[in-house]
């Protein structure tokens, strides 16, 4: 078999790459100082961090220009990286709290070219990634809907297509117009709630933070090995304040341009296919049955589930997909970002500081997937591969009889249908606005200040259209092998080789029941005010801060979906027509779809030229015409009002703070279910519904019964409202026990909220009819009810979490340190697809593949955390960190029942970060490496979906040419690693995904000014 890719010596690469890194890293983290040199104690220094939420004060490290101040004579002075991240291991000493903090090189300089890319090197925290950029975070092993984003203390909306998420989006972020970033674990009162994983906070700089007419320019390229092109990234910075500080500006800006290209394969629906369930039941590899039998997924039920191939051979009681795809997406990103901020002083003890940002997001996203279901198990199925137990399919030949035998004879010709082309062109715009205005006063020993703003999302397609073709016209088959496998976790597909020729030479058609348009838009906003006071004392108790918060926050989707009509009056979609299925030549790429760098494996790879398809409707039919769902109503509100009061006391070794913050949380809600009832699709048969003597058209398909005659609609609102009030109470503790030891403990309860997509019960319901089915069987159709909905009745996740620390500061910027952390969780939230008894329509049904989300009972997540940070004196450094998380198991239930068991999702067994760098006078040279652990996802047919373990090294260089003007240049994945899935913990073999989204190099430069 010949693949357009073979996977080679990648694996053997990335285990040379990772040894040499890490061993070096260790070396260099583990070497005593050469010249011991005491740091000064954390009870002398000011407690800096423990205000920067109510005062948005950090250090700056480009204050000072691009060198720290040496204290004494004969100190090291230091700049750049080095500084940097002395800086942000200095405030994580100073702060009261568990804080890790990442501080910007300089102006416009952020360690790394993504804020989540960075936070992912942060002891505890892991992400997701989108096209191979960070884009989600999570925190000791929580989901990333658990970690609570803010941008200078407030939340910050983000807005995708499909559901709204209060998880952030990290592409939205411009790591140039970032100062610093801060991780906080441990909770305390005056923070706002949200994140029970943790809160990170981003702070943007300020005109009076930085020098009169200072700023940076840069401009940088981007190639990636998945796309061959070299794209732009610009960004600036300027900022002015007058001699007496009074008045100041500052203005920031970055646009770029970037294609990413990523190659996936899927393993898709999983189900026990047996002959009977009763005496054959689903069995892991070691063919133990499962406790929560009701919870899998059975093929047809389990009642002659099983599959024989042409010969005769029966295959019964094993795992398989229900299909097996491959994908390329190209998206066609340009991200811009602004920021304007104005400072005033109209009284020596008043600033007032006024905000404004907007994050763009303009993508072009075409998908192109080839997919194998199991259409072909009727007719052609000739023998599959199993694993070692015998339980699970890992592959499948699908082949056309000769002519004249099997289901190739006259009145009863069969085609394969498969690989099934299915493009996907998207065009969407995703724009986040933030307005604050704040104010900062202070008199004597009492500080007060204010914060009022907006902030909003909206997101989501201006248009959208997918179209899946078939290699056959009427009764001639365009191929005749289809065959996959799975392969090192992936897949190799093997096609006739005449393919792609025999598709442009007219042995092709559209399948107009999977072609179309739908579409989700979405809104988010919330308003916030808040005051805060601080009474500071000359005694134990430094100082009392009080403060009441207020945020109000609106969330909106609406759907739609975009048509082509053949008449006048738009009554007539194109796919309800006679030649409605045409496929002209033109509509497909004349080769196989290449540059498969990594990800999946196939002989051929054919897919429709989606632009030119939507070319051909525009000039044939009238369209497109966009179509609202007015009937679809989702709106959200939420109003909560909290109030805190904390308690900071300081002593010469001792420090800390304790807090109790009440929080009342109103939630309402107004949505929608959608039913489908799908009642017939072809035109009937002399003999009724079930004849499949149906009349066709000039297209060789059957003569399709308009939509607005087959399909019904109905559509029923719910509306849902409730109230809860949490009294959260914290308590952080650092002690000095020598001038360079520092033990730490804290403890707090903290919560979540569900996620905003949960909060209604809206529901997207289709039922399928025996003649719909008769008529679509041979693409996948199946009887009854599908779909999917949220869960009104979801419970705030909560959990009482507990810290201890030891830090050893054996050098400046230089640590030793562990911490035990364990968060008791209640409620948490996991995703789930099963088959659920429901009522509908004033009758109970079971709804296939139904997915939502359920509560888990109570659980623990409990785990360490062992980090070091050292240079030598000649400038090689190293920082390293590793995150142990071990999370038991709870029962998950939906509507009273339990539907299995499930860590806690998002949770992460292991995560190891080593970087080491060298900088020494105008060189900075940085290898950085990043393991995390298998993750835990949500539940599928009774089982849970796992991630993969996954690594990455990145490089980063950069060199002074002359003062102030540097070269860069990195290359991200340099290991050009794949993230995987599969289903189940005891085995790999049931597999659920693989994606590459390429090696990415940047070469660019800086001006500073």
């Amino acid at each position: 078999m010949s693949f357009v890719h073979s996977a080679g010596s990648a694996a053997l690469r990335r285990r040379i790459a990772i040894g040499l890194l890490s061993s070096v890293s260790v070396m260099v983290a583990m070497t005593p100082a050469a010249h011991a040199q005491q740091a000064p104690a954390a009870g002398q220094v000011q407690d800096s961090l423990s205000n920067q939420a109510d005062s948005g004060v950090t250090g700056d490290s480009s204050a000072t220009g691009n060198v720290q101040a040496a204290s004494d004579a004969g100190d090291i002075v230091v700049t750049g990286y080095r500084r940097s991240i002395e800086e942000s291991l200095s405030q994580k000493r100073e702060a009261n709290a568990f804080v890790d903090v990442i501080t910007a090189e300089d102006v416009g300089k952020f360690p790394d070219k993504n804020v989540a890319d960075s936070l992912q090197r942060v002891p505890g925290v892991i992400i997701d990634r989108d096209g191979g950029e960070g884009s989600r975070v999570s925190i000791r092993g929580l989901s990333s809907d658990l970690t609570l984003t803010e941008l200078n203390g407030n939340f910050i909306a983000s807005a995708d297509s499909g559901d709204p998420s209060r998880s952030f989006n990290y592409l939205l972020l411009p790591s140039t117009l970032i100062g610093s970033v801060e991780v906080y674990k441990s909770s305390e009162a005056r923070l706002d709630e949200g994140g029970v994983g943790g809160v990170i906070i981003n702070r943007t700089r300020r005109p009076f933070d930085l020098k009169p007419w200072s700023g940076n320019i840069s401009v940088e390229g981007t190639y990636a090995d998945v796309t061959r092109k070299v794209e732009p990234n610009v960004s600036g910075l300027v900022s002015w304040h007058n001699e007496e500080k009074t008045f100041g500006l500052l203005l920031g800006a970055t646009y770029q341009e970037r294609t990413n290209r990523s190659l996936s394969a899927s393993g898709d629906s999983w189900h026990w296919w047996t002959d009977d369930r009763t005496t054959q039941p689903a069995t892991d590899v070691n063919g133990k049955p499962y406790a929560n039998d009701d919870a899998i997924n059975y093929w047809n039920d389990g009642q002659n589930g099983g599959v024989s191939t042409r010969n005769g051979k029966r295959y019964t009681g094993y795992w398989a997909p229900q299909s097996v795809s491959e994908t390329i997406l190209d998206q066609k990103r340009k991200r811009l970002g602004i920021q304007a901020t104005a400072q005033m002083k109209p009284f020596d003890n008043m600033t007032i500081t006024a905000n404004y940002f907007r994050f763009q997001l303009n993508g072009d996203y075409t998908s192109s997937t080839i997919k194998i279901p199991e259409w072909g198990y009727g007719n052609f199925f000739t023998g599959g591969a199993l694993d070692r137990s015998g339980t699970v399919l890992t592959g499948a030949n699908f082949q056309v009889p000769a002519e004249g035998t099997g289901c190739r004879v006259a009145g009863n010709l069969c085609t394969m249908e498969t690989p099934a082309p299915q493009d996907t062109y998207t065009r969407e715009k995703t724009v986040s606005n933030t307005y604050d205005v704040r104010g900062d006063w202070s008199h004597d020993r009492l500080e007060a200040s204010f914060v009022v703003g907006k902030t909003k999302a909206k997101g989501g397609p201006s248009f959208q259209f997918y179209a899946q073709a078939k290699p056959r016209n009427g009764t001639v088959n365009g191929n005749s092998l289809s065959a996959w496998n799975f392969t090192d976790q992936s897949i190799a597909m093997q096609f006739s080789p005449d393919i792609i020729q025999n598709m442009l030479n007219g042995v092709a058609q559209i399948d107009l029941g999977s072609t179309g348009s739908g579409f989700t838009n979405s809104s988010i906003s919330q308003r916030y005010a808040q005051v805060d006071v601080t009474r500071h004392f000359e005694t134990f108790i430094d100082s009392l801060q009080l403060g009441v918060k207020w945020r109000d926050g609106r969330i909106h989707r609406e759907t739609g979906r975009f048509e082509w009509y053949s008449d006048a009056a738009n009554t007539l979609r194109f796919q309800d027509t006679p030649g409605g299925a045409l496929a002209l030549p033109e509509i497909f790429f004349p080769n196989s779809l290449g540059n498969i760098a990594g990800g999946f494996e196939t002989t051929a790879f054919p897919a429709i030229n989606i632009a030119k398809y939507i070319d051909y409707l525009n000039r044939t039919y009238n369209g497109p015409v966009r179509v609202a769902e007015p009937q679809n109503v989702y709106d959200i509100g939420e109003r909560i009002w909290a109030g805190y009061a904390q308690l900071n006391f300081k002593s010469d070794r001792v420090r800390g703070n304790l807090g109790v913050r009440l929080v009342n949380t109103r939630q309402s809600g107004l949505s929608t279910d959608v039913l489908y009832y799908e009642n017939d699709y072809c035109q009937n048969g002399p003999g009724g519904s079930f004849d499949p003597n149906r009349p066709l058209g000039e297209d060789g398909n059957c003569l399709v019964i308009p939509q607005s005659q087959r399909e019904l609609r109905v559509f029923s609102q719910n509306s849902e409202r409730k109230s809860y009030t949490d009294i959260l109470p914290s308590f952080n503790i650092s002690w000095d026990a020598t001038s360079d030891l520092l033990l730490r403990g804290a403890v707090s309860k903290v919560i979540s909220r569900p996620n905003f997509g949960d909060l209604a019960g809206a529901r997207g319901l289709t039922f399928n009819a025996d003649p719909f089915v008769f008529d679509r069987k041979e693409f996948g159709a199946l009887p009854g009810w599908f779909g999917n909905g949220g869960n009104f009745d979801l419970k705030p996740f909560s959990a009482w979490q507990y810290d201890v620390g030891v830090e050893w500061y054996f050098h400046r910027g230089s640590v030793i340190g562990a911490t035990l952390f364990r968060k008791d969780v209640s409620n948490f939230i996991v995703p789930v697809v099963i088959d659920l008894q429901q009522e509908v329509a004033g009758e109970t049904v079971t709804v296939q593949q139904y997915a939502t989300q359920a509560n888990g009972s109570k659980a623990v997540s409990q785990g360490v955390e062992v980090y070091a940070q050292h240079t030598l004196p000649f400038g090689l450094g190293a920082q390293l960190n590793f995150t142990f998380n071990d999370t038991s198991t709870a029962d998950v239930s939906l509507n009273g029942s339990s539907v299995g068991s499930s860590p806690l999702v998002g949770s992460a067994r292991t995560q190891v970060n080593a970087s080491v760098f060298y900088e020494h006078g105008p060189v900075l040279l940085r290898a950085s490496y990043n393991r995390r652990g298998e993750v835990v996802r949500g539940l599928s047919s009774g089982l849970n979906v796992y991630s993969d373990p996954y690594q990455q090294v990145d490089l980063n260089a950069a060199f002074n040419l002359i003062d102030n003007l540097q070269l860069t240049a990195s290359v991200i994945n340099l290991t050009k690693s794949e993230e995987r899935a599969h289903l189940g913990n005891d085995t790999k073999d049931r597999f659920i995904s693989n994606v590459y989204s390429g090696r990415r190099a940047y070469v660019g430069v800086s001006y500073k000014f």
